[in-house]
């Protein structure tokens, strides 16, 4: 029974993390450029940049968990989106906007997704 709660918790973690990260985009594009100003190919092209950053560390995170095991690398993952997604909230600019979509990228490395 304890295994069928840990892995529902797990997945239920990872859906949130999915709809938190990858699929955000397509419900917040528009009110995210209309908030600040910027165009949809701007707020995609910095969520594809997080796309990017997230395949260039996936081969070291792969590494991290072959070595310490995954444990450790999930937990972190979710901390890392919990700061992207601030760090989007409070974004007022495209610089912090980029910022956010960089850490979320961090973070998208890091989890199983």
């Amino acid at each position: 029974m304890k295994r069928s709660i840990v892995v529902a918790a797990l997945g239920t973690a990872q859906a949130l993390a999915w709809a938190s990260s990858y699929y955000l985009p397509a419900i917040l594009a528009d009110p995210i450029a209309q908030g600040l100003d910027l165009s949809r190919t701007t707020v995609f092209g910095l969520f594809s940049g997080a796309l990017l950053l997230s395949a260039v560390l996936g081969p070291s995170v792969g590494r991290a968990i072959d070595n310490r095991g995954g444990r450790g690398v999930l937990a972190l993952s979710n901390l890392v989106l919990a700061a992207g997604l601030v760090l989007l909230c409070v974004a007022q600019g495209v610089f912090i906007l980029a910022l956010a979509w960089s850490v979320l990228g961090v973070g998208m490395a890091n989890g199983p997704l």
